[in-house]
């Protein structure tokens, strides 16, 4: 049971915005992408990842595992 003055803690991840690119180059046929990580505890740290992948769906399974992985790093 929760009272009125508790608070209950869901998410223990400190504020944490993600920015993901996505563009084609046709040059280079590829689909690259970069995530630029924004996390703030205090103190404002950044953190970048990128790559490229001739397929969207490829290109787009990359950066959902490497969202995933930079969550489970911050548990």
């Amino acid at each position: 049971m929760i009272t009125a003055n508790q608070v209950v803690a869901v998410n223990t991840v400190p504020f944490l915005t993600m920015k993901i690119n996505l563009w084609y180059s046709r040059s280079m046929g590829q689909w690259r992408w970069t995530l630029l990580e924004e996390f703030r505890n205090g103190v404002t740290k950044t953190e970048q990842h990128s790559g490229q992948r001739p397929d969207l769906r490829d290109a787009m399974n990359d950066v959902a595992n490497t969202v995933e992985y930079m969550l489970e790093d911050k548990k």
